[in-house]
């Protein structure tokens, strides 16, 4: 019994000594008496994001400030623990577990990477994407009321019909216009529609819906890359959504259709930009506007139904660069105020330089064009 009870005394010793120590996890077990020793887990330090509480990998943050604190509290801290922001250390604040930075924005995309790193190791990461959508200020010096800005952006690169080829840039080309309108110019994200591989149902869906909302004071931008197709026999043109084949014409969408679009929409100005083939159909004729466009007053006032193509009444090469200049050009531009005419004016030779076809410009047939013009506007004016 003595011996017994000597026993249980050292093994219960034992296993006090193992959880003091912590280096590993085991059962020690007697005739009646089970222990179990769990060993010391280390836990990794991490962060908590407390402000903005809508800060969170995978989706993006759009903010209307140029600049934006986060602030971020450190879990499981510890010596030699560290914790940047792009690159730069934060000192803690007073509570010694809770870090503060002030993030300073650029208009459009931004990247924050967040690193904890201890002993000079890293052990945590995270990438958040911040987008700053800039307040429009001083939207013209004319006091023009310019409605809202809306824009319905349709890109087809891959087709369901393996008769139909694969074009490589229109989908990327579409987002990266996306991108700009959003950030750059007075176009609201949520006023954006995009169709991206589509069906020619999904676009009359969206164009009913768009036919709906739209006031007579506000602006539509439609843009087009794809496939295009002309009938040749009536002089029709058409778009190929993703659904189409070229041996019926079931799913392909007519200019006609779209012009019906065009007229029944209450905007006051649409301007249409496609880069597909035969594009050009649309027009009553090239019509580019000469000499000098009036004043912006003068111009926004009066409705408008406009267009520019990558071509006319040919086919386009899938290698084309108009796209790729058409992002350039509304990408770099400075001026507060750029209209449709003026864009195509900057689009027109470097296009011509670059390929076999020359881009068209004009008004959109039979649907009460009054000589107007769609203007784009920069976010923010210019300082002087």
């Amino acid at each position: 019994m003595k011996r017994t009870k000597f026993k249980r005394i050292s093994l219960l010793i034992i296993a006090l000594i193992i959880m003091a120590t912590g280096l590993y996890s085991q059962v020690v077990t007697s005739d009646k008496t089970t222990f179990h020793i769990n060993s010391i887990v280390e836990l990794l330090p991490d962060i908590q994001i407390i402000e903005p509480v809508q800060l969170k990998q995978g989706e993006t943050f759009v903010s209307e400030r140029s600049s934006v604190t986060i602030a971020m509290k450190l879990l499981n801290p510890g010596k030699e623990v560290k914790i940047y922001v792009n690159n730069q250390e934060l000192s803690p604040t007073s509570t010694g577990d809770v870090f503060i930075r002030d993030i300073d924005l650029h208009i459009g995309s931004n990247l924050i990477n967040i690193s904890i790193q201890k002993d000079d190791k890293q052990v945590k990461e995270y990438a958040y994407t911040m987008i700053y959508v800039a307040p429009v200020k001083n939207i013209s010096p004319y006091a023009l009321n310019p409605g809202k800005y809306y824009a319905l952006i349709i890109a087809n690169s891959n087709y369901v019909n393996p008769e139909m080829p694969t074009l490589k840039r229109p989908v990327t080309d579409a987002k990266a216009l996306k991108e700009i309108l959003s950030s750059k110019y007075t176009f609201e994200p949520e006023n954006i529609y995009t169709l991206f591989d589509m069906r020619r149902d999904n676009l009359i869906i969206t164009l009913d819906e768009i036919q709906r909302k739209l006031t007579a004071e506000d602006n539509l931008l439609i843009f087009y890359a794809g496939h295009g197709k002309m009938d040749e026999e009536s002089g029709n043109g058409y778009w190929l959504l993703s659904d189409a084949a070229i041996s019926s014409r079931v799913n392909w969408f007519s200019n006609s259709a779209l012009t019906d679009y065009i007229r029944a929409i209450k905007a006051k100005h649409i301007f249409l930009i496609a880069d597909a083939c035969y594009g050009g159909s649309i027009f009553i004729a090239r019509g580019v506007f000469d000499g000098a466009p009036p004043s912006i007053e003068d111009i926004y006032k009066n409705r408008s139904r406009t267009a520019m193509t990558s071509g006319g009444t040919t086919e386009v090469n899938d290698e084309s660069k108009f796209t790729e200049i058409l992002l350039d050009l509304l990408k770099n531009n400075n001026d507060q105020f750029l209209t449709s005419s003026q864009l195509f004016r900057a689009i027109e030779r470097p296009v011509m330089n670059s390929s076999n076809t020359a881009p068209r410009f004009g008004v959109i047939q039979n649907v009460n064009d009054m000589q107007g013009d769609f203007v784009f506007i920069l976010r923010e004016t210019k300082s002087k």
